[in-house]
């Protein structure tokens, strides 16, 4: 004991001594009769051992904080006999060698549940309490019985968190003498089946044996060594073992044992594996895909129509050397129809499968199913998905080795514009990785059906007009055309690169002032300007962040065709492509707005070259800036006589000089009447 005389004085030591459960505080109400100090610098620890005054330390050991077994050797050094209890923050092999190779009193993983009455049983064993009230000096572990210490030394190696085991160098096939708990925890193999025999018993028919002679060459040549083999437990089943024979030298450097460590790591092992596989699995899937991925990228650039998108891209998926067959299907929501337009196997007339026929083939289930869902389903057996399209179905020994394969859906946004079916021999084939692959392929897919089917907005009136009314208190525009006298008259809206929209719109020349209250008034709205004025009327453009209904057409395709504000809300009349995308386009503007009434809906017919052709075509051989002067031109009067506008005013609403504005309304105008006239 110290010189404090009847309490033993103990030193927690680490990063943090304080905290619980094993903090100073823990000790002082657990443990009786003693005083705990702290410190949590290496030097002021060390130093306070050297006073002679401590009785135990109690130190941490973090790998990446403080280094406990560094104190703990350090200590060593001057004083061999002192207790040093090491809480180590995690349990491995090579902590656990190296603790017990500087003789650690007690080794207690900061895991361990209890560990708090696990370091104060270590300190009553090490540190004994007086008897009698005398102070008792601590018996040095040389001075203990054979007995004793044989029983400390043992106390320490059962308690290791890794496999340990000693065995006897001096007998016939060197058997093991010793074996900890972890070792019997880890093989399963209770301490009298173990001792009396070599450790070789946990061999077995996958044991490498490269591995086994090379273990037994370290033996022989009384040499440590480090390997990885397969191991099996007392119940038969395999684990891997991490293994480090020792050779133990008497004072004539004769080897008397070997100390084996042994540590279970089949978890790493297995999870090394698997990263393997998956690398084998990425390099298989890359070799496979990836000219796939870009010849359909390239397909969907330049092909001009749907039925170029679907010819071009089933004839390179299924006659390539990837997948052994593709078709392409089209969608018709109102019908839950496909109608399969290509297939790479067959040359037919296109084939209509009803989705909702109860008493169709169960291929068009997964079809169904992958609409709905908009994500790819897989076929375990490519007969299924044969039967329902006309497809030569497998059955019996043949059905089992007929392949697999995937419906894609085809979607843009909301919008499904059908599904691809692809095919292969391999059962195997289709792993969740190439399914990922292949539903992005199915959305760039639909992306360019999107686009080419919105061009056709532009360059046709074969499209559908539809008519919504919008009501919303976030919308702005209906309680501004309230607070006017006159009317807030719709003349265009462009959206730009950086998010927001500009609106045009004519107003009586009274309600200038309660428009300019706008930008105030409305978090929506960020800029106001007149660009006209006329004795009766002047022309404004007003700026938002964002208006959804914009943003959403021109996601779409659609194009706006007429705006109505009162107060009542906003009459929007647009024109789309494709009846997927104006069903698409309500969607999307009902979740936004609080109320969405759908006021018309109709087809128009008329082919051929149309004046929304002959806009789009002059539209594409203006640059944004001409467009943009053109149009603000022609809104706020500047061509009428006498001009409602002047071009400095309208200069300044594009924040250009005068003769820049004038420049670029020149070209327009010049590339305008050069397309009337060549039309």
């Amino acid at each position: 004991m110290s010189s404090a005389g009847d309490v033993r004085r103990i030193l927690r030591v680490g990063d943090d001594p304080e905290t619980p459960p094993v903090s100073t505080d823990g000790i002082q109400e657990s443990a009786d009769n003693v005083v705990v100090e702290s410190a949590t610098d290496f030097l002021a620890a060390a130093e306070r051992v050297d006073t002679d005054e401590i009785d135990c330390v109690v130190t941490d050991h973090v790998g990446s904080g403080f280094d406990g077994l560094a104190l703990l050797e350090s200590i060593r050094r001057d004083r061999p006999q002192l207790p040093v209890i090491v809480i180590p923050d995690v349990s491995e092999g090579a902590v656990a060698r190296r603790a017990v190779a500087a003789d650690a009193t007690a080794y207690v993983p900061r895991t361990s549940e209890n560990r708090l009455s696990l370091v104060v049983d270590a300190i009553d064993d090490a540190v004994p309490e007086p008897t009698d009230g005398e102070g008792q000096v601590r018996m040095p572990i040389n001075d203990r019985t054979a007995t004793e210490q044989q029983r400390l030394k043992e106390r320490a190696l059962d308690e290791a968190p890794v496999g340990i085991t000693i065995a006897d160098a001096t007998a016939p096939d060197e058997p093991l003498i010793y074996v900890n708990d972890a070792f019997v925890e880890m093989t399963g193999y209770e301490k009298e089946d173990a001792i009396g025999v070599n450790c070789r018993f946990l061999q077995g028919t996958e044991t490498d044996a490269e591995t086994t002679l090379e273990l037994r060459d370290a033996v022989a040549d009384e040499a440590a060594a480090a390997v990885e083999l397969r191991n099996y437990r007392a119940d038969g089943s395999p684990f891997w073992n991490n293994l480090e024979i020792s050779p133990i030298r008497d004072d004539d450097g004769t080897v008397t044992n070997f100390v084996g460590y042994q540590q279970d790591i089949t978890e790493r092992r297995e999870t090394e594996a698997a990263i393997r596989r998956e690398r084998e699995n990425l390099r298989r899937l890359l070799d496979r895909v990836e000219g796939l991925v870009s010849d359909v990228t390239e397909i969907l650039v330049r092909a001009d129509s749907r039925a170029d998108i679907d010819e071009m891209t089933v004839e390179r998926i299924g006659d390539g050397e990837e997948f052994d067959r593709a078709w392409i299907g089209e969608y018709d929501p109102p019908a839950e129809t496909i109608t399969i337009t290509e297939d790479s196997e067959t040359s037919t007339e296109p084939v209509t499968l009803e989705l909702d026929d109860p008493n169709a083939a169960s291929g068009t289930d997964v079809i169904g199913t992958a609409l709905r869902r908009g994500e790819v389903r897989r076929f375990e057996d490519v007969a299924e998905l044969e039967s329902p399209v006309g497809g030569a179905s497998t059955s019996g020994e043949d059905a089992e080795s007929a392949g697999s394969g995937v419906v894609i859906p085809l979607v843009y946004r909301r919008t499904t514009y059908g599904v691809l079916a692809v095919y292969d021999q391999d059962p195997d084939a289709f792993d969740e990785t190439e399914r990922t692959i292949l539903a992005a392929l199915g959305r760039a897919i639909g992306s360019a059906i999107n686009a080419v089917l919105s061009k056709r907005t532009v360059t046709t009136d074969a499209t559908f007009e539809i008519k919504v009314l919008l009501e919303d208190q976030d919308l702005f525009l209906p309680d501004l055309a309230d607070r006017l006298d006159g009317e807030l008259a719709y003349r265009g809206a462009r959206a730009t690169d950086d998010g927001s929209v500009r609106f045009l719109f004519r107003i009586d020349a009274g309600d200038e002032a309660a428009v300019r209250a706008g930008v105030d008034r409305y978090d929506a709205v960020t800029g106001m300007t007149v660009l006209s004025r006329a004795e009766q009327e002047c022309t404004v453009e007003i700026v938002t962040a964002g208006t959804p209904f914009v943003t959403i057409l021109s996601g779409y395709g659609g194009d706006i065709q007429d705006v109505s504000i009162d107060a009542d809300g906003l009459e929007l009349a647009f024109r789309v492509a494709t009846e997927q995308n104006g069903r698409a386009i309500v969607e999307d503007l009902e979740s936004t707005y609080e109320t969405t009434t759908l006021i018309s809906y109709t087809e128009a017919d008329e082919p051929g070259e149309t004046p929304q052709a002959f806009r789009s075509a002059v539209e594409s051989e203006l640059t944004d800036r001409q467009l943009t002067a053109l149009r603000k031109a022609y809104v706020s009067g500047f061509f009428e006589w006498p001009r409602e506008s002047e071009g400095d005013e309208l200069a300044d609403s594009m924040d250009v000089v005068p003769s820049t504005y004038y420049q670029h309304l020149r070209t327009a105008e010049k590339k305008l009447v050069r397309a009337f006239f060549d039309a």
